[in-house]
């Protein structure tokens, strides 16, 4: 038996779950996002570990799936995984004719695009997750610590998909040198924010004053304590409210609390 997290955005829905249900009918441990879940600052630490854990990582490749910030940050941790092992970790399931990323470049897929090719790409796949023994005697342990797993990776993957689905465009495109050092420094000391300084993190004015989310939310809580805050300042000469506005509106999505 292997367990296998199916990265994908949440466009792909229907796909996922007909495969999530013919593994598991062979079975498998397939995690994917379906429960409603609110989470909790230590999510990102949480998930990390989960996906330390997995056997494989499936990526789930469409124009969807490609264009995903969420799905690229899942697949770099794996595919840095699959580099520290020195073994086959991500298995590239081809949904929709799209250019590979470079890090999967050479490997060989599975080829999902028709549904004439699923029962054939379903058996190659398979074959790389290995035999199952259904008879095997589990552990109530191994139970408990399974259950634990999963809940981490449905955690992750239902917040990921709220935030997908809030999410219209990211400000990284215009990042400077310094607002990058800043938000690779920040991630480092601050790792429940990543997905959000990856996409949302800017600079307050021109391009100086960088803004990571740790930041905006110290200086909105000093400015309900003390009154204005200099960056209150310094993002109205910059014109820049409407980045804070998105930051703490995606910050909330996240967490499962939308802004209505």
């Amino acid at each position: 038996m292997s367990s296998i997290f199916l990265s994908h955005n949440s466009k792909d829905k229907p796909f996922v779950r007909k495969l999530a249900d013919s593994l598991r009918s062979e079975g498998h441990v397939v995690w994917i996002d379906e429960a409603e879940i609110n989470i909790g600052d230590s999510l990102v630490e949480k998930i990390r570990d989960g996906l330390d854990k997995v056997d494989y990582v499936a990526a789930i490749l469409s124009e969807n799936s490609i264009a995903s910030a969420w799905v690229q940050r899942e697949l770099d941790i794996s595919s840095n995984r699959e580099i520290a092992e020195k073994r086959v970790i991500l298995l590239p399931l081809m949904l929709q004719h799209v250019d590979l990323p470079g890090f999967l470049m050479g490997k060989k897929y599975g080829d999902f695009t028709t549904d004439e090719n699923y029962e054939q790409s379903l058996k190659e796949l398979l074959k790389v997750l290995g035999p199952v023994d259904k008879h095997l005697p589990i552990e109530p342990e191994d139970i408990e610590e399974l259950k634990a797993q999963l809940q981490a990776a449905k955690d992750y993957a239902e917040a990921i998909a709220r935030l997908q689905e809030h999410q219209n465009s990211s400000f990284s495109s215009t990042w400077t040198p310094a607002l990058k050092a800043k938000v690779e420094e920040k991630n480092k000391k601050f790792p429940q924010h990543i997905v959000i300084n990856d996409a949302y993190a800017f600079n307050a004015i021109n391009d100086n004053v960088p803004v990571t989310l740790d930041y905006l939310l110290w200086a909105i809580s000093k400015t309900m304590r003390n009154g204005a805050h200099p960056l209150d300042a310094l993002m109205q000469m910059g014109n820049t409210y409407d980045k804070a506005e998105a930051m703490i509106e995606a910050y909330m999505a996240y967490l499962g609390n939308p802004k209505h």
